[in-house]
C-alpha cells in the first residue's frame, strides 16, 4: 500500500515538476508520509496546484544541496507538532500561554529553531490549508491589485510571500518588519538565494512595543504571527494606523492549531472576526481553509486546524 500511495503521487505530480521534486525529497526520508500527501494534493484545485508549484520552486531554491536535511526536518516537526497536539485535544488549550515561555523552549533554542524553521518552509508546500492560503495570497490578494502600491509584511520568514509580493509590477516599496534580528538574517539570506530584482527594507521592529508608524503601506501581510502574540489586538491596532486610508490588510491566522510556540488560541472563525473588527477594521472577504480539505463545519466542531485567510479593510 505504501509503494501504491507513492506511485500515486508521484503520478498525481507528474504535471508540477517542482512540486514533485519536494515530494521526492520527503519520500525519501518518510515513505510513510505518501498516503498524507495523496490526499493533501489530490484536494487542491488547479489554482492551488498552480500557486504550490510556483511557491515549490521557490522553496527548492531554498534549500539547493540541503533536500535530504530540509525534508528529515519535516518529519522532525510534524513529530514535534504531533505532541503539541495530542496535548490540545486532552487540555482543551495550547501547551504554553507567555512569549515568554516560547522563548525559554523554543525560541532561544538555536538547535531547535534550525530543525523547525527548515520544517515549517515545507509545510508550507505539502499541508492543503498552508498551499490554498498562498493560493488566496497571490491571486486574490497581490493579485487583485490594480494600483501601484507599498507593500509591508510583518514576520517575513523565509521570504516567500515578499519574494512574491515582489514580482507584482505594481510592487513600489518592500519592506518587512520582525522582532529578532537573527529572524531578518535568515530572511534575507533567503531573499539573497532568490531572483528577486527590487530593494526589500528589512527593519527590527517590536509591534507590541513600538509608538506610532513613522508610515503608511497600501498592503500589509501578517501571516501565521498573531497566534504568536499575547496581545494579537494590540498589534492589530498598531497595523492599523500604519494602514493607508485606501489600504488592505491579509490577516492570516490559524484556529485550533497547537505548535510549539504558539500561546494565542483562537477556537472558531467568528472569534477571528471580532479580533480584526475589534482593531479598527472592516472584514472585507474571509476564506477558511481547513488541514486536509475537511469540511469546515466539522473542522471547527472538532478542533481540526484551520487557517482563516481574512483581507481587511479600514472600518
Amino acid at each position: 500500500m505504501k509503494g501504491d500511495n507513492a506511485a500515486l503521487l508521484r503520478e498525481w505530480l507528474r504535471p508540477w515538476p517542482e512540486s514533485l521534486g519536494v515530494a521526492e525529497a520527503v519520500l525519501t526520508q518518510w515513505p510513510e508520509h505518501a498516503a498524507y500527501l495523496v490526499k493533501s494534493m489530490q484536494a487542491r484545485s488547479p489554482a492551488i496546484m498552480a500557486a504550490t508549484e510556483v511557491a515549490s520552486g521557490a522553496a527548492r531554491r531554498l534549500m539547493a544541496g540541503e533536500e535530504a536535511r530540509f525534508a528529515a526536518d519535516y518529519r522532525w516537526t510534524c513529530d514535534r507538532l504531533r505532541d503539541e497536539e495530542l496535548f490540545f485535544h486532552r487540555e482543551g488549550r495550547y501547551r504554553l500561554s507567555t512569549f515568554g515561555e516560547a522563548l525559554a523552549e523554543v525560541y532561544s533554542d538555536a538547535d531547535y529553531m534550525d530543525h523547525y524553521v527548515k520544517g515549517l518552509l515545507l509545510s508550507q508546500l505539502l499541508w492543503y490549508n498552508h498551499a490554498a492560503t498562498f493560493e488566496m495570497f497571490l491571486n486574490r490578494v497581490v493579485g487583485a491589485a490594480r494600483e501601484p502600491f507599498s507593500y509591508l509584511e510583518v514576520g517575513p520568514g523565509h521570504g516567500l510571500m515578499i519574494y512574491f509580493a515582489a514580482q507584482s509590477p505594481l510592487a513600489r516599496s518592500l519592506e518587512a518588519w520582525d522582532v529578532s534580528d537573527v529572524s531578518l538574517r535568515e530572511t534575507r539570506a533567503a531573499l539573497d538565494r532568490l531572483p528577486i530584482h527590487k530593494p526589500v527594507s528589512l527593519v527590527q521592529t517590536d509591534i507590541l512595543q513600538a509608538r506610532a508608524p513613522a508610515a503608511t503601506f497600501d498592503l500589509i501581510v501578517i501571516s501565521e504571527v498573531l497566534e504568536h502574540l499575547e496581545a494579537p489586538d494590540r498589534a492589530l491596532r498598531f497595523l492599523r494606523a500604519a494602514l493607508s486610508d485606501e489600504g488592505r490588510m491579509f490577516i492570516n491566522v490559524p484556529l485550533n492549531s497547537p505548535s510549539p510556540d504558539h500561546i494565542y488560541l483562537l477556537s472558531d472563525p467568528d472569534e477571528a472576526r471580532t479580533l480584526v473588527e475589534g482593531a479598527g477594521l472592516r472584514v472585507v472577504s474571509m476564506e477558511l481553509f481547513a488541514t486536509q480539505a475537511a469540511r469546515i463545519e466539522s473542522a471547527v466542531r472538532n478542533r481540526l486546524s484551520v487557517s482563516a485567510a481574512i483581507v481587511a479593510a479600514p472600518a
